[in-house]
This record gives structure tokens, sequence and C-alpha cells, in this order.
């Protein structure tokens, strides 16, 4: 009944069965933890988890999959961290299924290093098990190591799968690695015998459209065997947007916007398209057609984990009780910056940065100022980071001497002593 309610959204008349249950056995915990999960209450999955432990119920691999799948989802590398330690103790540190989600976990945490620490140290590894480490390499923007990793899985005899194929093309179109994604697109097909779903083939034009190659990508999708969706002719508007072709990025979204006219995301793409291109009365048309038909951009909001609390940033949010600390950081990194790029218009980068009161450049703030100094700053972000931010944060890495990473909707960021992992293909 707990797993039927919370499957149906009804979360409430889930959590009132679970609290009337006199005898909770580990079916019962595990499926409101996953109920959490499902509905996006993932701290809460995460505490119900702790909850179990300390009233003697002892969670088995499900439950410590739910829970790892929360910690994922979250960014919670603490919590991760602490069910990681409780695995152990447990003695299930080689259990298959549960390392598949340790690796997982931290992969989507943004540790690569105890990712790969997990799945050295794995007795055993099943396809699923290079899987993750071939996605959370292409996720974190190590493209070339993705790659050794899928021809080491090859060599050790795992037949490589669909969704082994997915992971590897993902990871050769975040690193701009155009031949190689060719050359696993046609291994797939005519060595493996697979045939390329939806997923592979937007795999494909998001490598060439980050790559620039814009024409080529949009001769693809014309050329595609099924019908392309709009994810696909997506992934093309946004290389339109990064290499600023704006007639091809309005003949792309004539079809994004067929496949999915109420989907305020294209939109505000499109116009960011104009806005950057100056074609001001295009933007204004733009916005009046989103005003009219209703449709409502998700807010941004970035999170970080400090001392096991998780604070929460919103775009212009002056709520939080640092906000005049963080802000006061901010103005000094801006005039820093100013100073470092000389070059520039001072007044334009000045405005730009004021008018870019992103969540993200508030949660990496916070943690700068109550972070240990050294110590990595780890930011959450539901939508893509933007490029003022993405700026700002290459100078912050660099003039405080912290590691950044930052996880935005897309991809993993690694800020390092000026320096971005994604080295452009972001």
């Amino acid at each position: 009944m707990i797993s039927g309610y919370s499957k149906c959204g009804d979360l409430a008349a889930a959590s009132r069965v679970f609290e009337k249950t006199s005898e909770r056995s580990v079916v019962s915990w595990t499926s409101m933890i996953q109920a959490y999960s499902r509905s996006g209450l993932l701290h809460d999955a995460i505490r119900l988890f702790h909850e179990m432990t300390s009233s003697g119920t002892k969670p088995d691999i499900f439950t410590l999959s739910a829970v790892l799948h929360a910690c994922a989802s979250s960014g919670s590398l603490e919590s991760g961290k602490s069910v990681h330690n409780y695995i152990t103790g447990q003695g299930l540190e080689s259990n298959l299924f549960v390392c598949n989600a340790l690796m997982d976990m931290y992969a989507k945490c943004g540790s690569m290093e105890d990712a790969s620490l997990v799945f050295s140290q794995m007795p055993v590894k099943d396809i699923i098990s290079w899987t993750v480490m071939i996605a959370g390499y292409g996720m974190h923007g190590f493209g070339k190591e993705a790659i050794r990793a899928f021809e080491e899985m090859r060599r050790d005899g795992i037949k490589p799968d669909g969704v082994s194929f997915i992971s590897v093309l993902y990871a050769c179109s975040h690193s701009g690695l155009v031949n190689e994604g060719w050359r696993f697109f046609n291994i797939m097909q005519k060595e493996c015998k697979i045939e390329p779903s939806l997923e592979h083939y937007a795999c494909m034009v998001d490598l060439l459209s980050r790559s620039g190659k814009l024409q080529m990508a949009y001769e693809f999708i014309k050329g595609m065997p099924i019908k392309p969706d709009a994810t696909i002719w997506g992934a093309l508007l946004c290389g339109c947007r990064i290499h600023h072709d704006v007639k091809l990025a309005e003949r792309v979204a004539e079809h994004v916007f067929e496949l999915e006219p109420e989907n305020a995301r294209y939109y505000v793409l499109l116009a960011n398209i104009y806005a950057e291109a100056e074609k001001w009365e295009e933007v204004k048309e733009l916005r009046v057609k989103i005003g009219r038909r209703g449709l409502k951009k998700h807010p941004g909001c970035s999170w970080i984990e400090v001392k096991g609390k998780v604070h929460v940033f919103v775009a212009k949010d002056g709520s939080h009780p640092e906000v005049r600390k963080i802000e006061a950081l901010l103005r000094k990194v801006r005039e820093g910056m100013k100073l470092r790029y000389a070059l520039m218009n001072g007044d334009d980068l000045e405005k730009e940065m004021a008018l870019c009161g992103h969540s993200e450049k508030l949660a990496m703030g916070f943690g700068i100022l109550n972070l240990p100094p050294g110590k990595t700053v780890r930011v959450m972000k539901n939508l893509r980071v933007c490029r003022d931010c993405h700026e700002m944060a290459k100078f912050m890495s660099k003039t405080t001497g912290r590691e950044i990473i930052l996880r935005d909707s897309n991809f993993f960021h690694h800020f390092k002593d000026g320096s971005c992992s994604c080295r452009g293909f972001w």
C-alpha cells in the first residue's frame, strides 16, 4: 500500500499507512524511503534511513540502494559517506549490487576518486559496474578516461549494451571527441548489431552541435530513420546558442515548438540566442508569446552542504542570514575580475555581473566563507550554469586556491587554478 500510494502520487496517504503500521518490517521502511525519494523529498528519505537503523531494523541491499539513490540525487556526499560507513560495518562492501549503487552515488555527488576506489576494490564487476564508471567519467568531462574504461570492459570479455554506448557517446560529446564518437557509433551498429535509439541519436547530435558542426548535425537529423523528438532538436538548438547561429536556430526552433509547444525552456533558449545577437524586437516578441501561453520557467536554485546541513539559495534571494557577507565577498570578486580582465569594458562586466544574481554564486560564496581553508566547495544547481557564473567560478578557484565542483542540470564542472574541466564543452 505504501508503494502503491506513492507511485500514484499520494505521498500523504503512503505516510499515513506507514505511521499506522505497528510492526514495521524492512520492506515497510524501504517502501517509505523509496516513496520520499520518488517525491523529491530526498533529505527525508535519508533521515528515515537513519531512523530505521536507530530502531534496530537492519536494512537489506534494496534499502541501501534506495538511500544511496537519495544521496546521489541530492548530491549529499556527507550523507553518502555515512551510508558507506554503515555498509562497511555490516560487511557488505563486496556485494555487487551495493557496490554499483555506491559508485553511482559517489559519481553523482562529485567524487570520482571515491567512485574509482570502490570500483578498483570490487572482486567481481558486471556490465552495470562498468557502465556506471563510464557514465561517471562522462558527466565529469573525463572523456578519455571514459573511453579507456569502455575499451577495458570489452577486453575483459563484457559485451557492451545500448546503455553502455549511450554512456560513452555522452562522454565523447562532453569532451569534444568527435572522431571517437563516430567510431563508437559505428562499432555499435556494425560490430555489436545494436540499432540506435533516440538516446543514441541525441548523443550524436549533441556531439556535433557542441563541436560547431551545426550543418552536419542538421543533416544528420534529417537523415534519421526514426522521427526525431524535441530532445534531439533541442540539442541542436543549444549548439546554435553556443556558436551564435541565429538563422539555423530559427529553423530548428520551429521543429521544437511543434513537438513541445508548452515547454518554456526552449522559448527561453531562443530568446537568449536573440539577446546575444542583440535582436531585441525578436526577444520582445518571444516574451509576449511566453506570457500569452502562460508558460513559466523553473526558478533557479542551488544548494550546498556544510557541516551536515543543507543550505538552499534561490536566484536574487536575500533571505539567507549570511546574505550580506556573501554579497560583500562577491563584490570583491567582481572588483578583482575587473582588474584582471582590464582589456574588457569594465562597466559592461560590472553590469553583467550585477544583473546575474544567480543562485550558484550565492552558494559558492557561502561555501568559501564557511568551509575550512583549502576544502573543496561542492555546489548543486537545478538548471544549467550560465556563462557569467562559469567565469566567476573559474576566477574564484584561482584567487581562493580552492577546487570548486559545480553540478548543474547537465554536467559536473571542476574548477581549479582558474580552469574548468569542461574545456568549453558544456
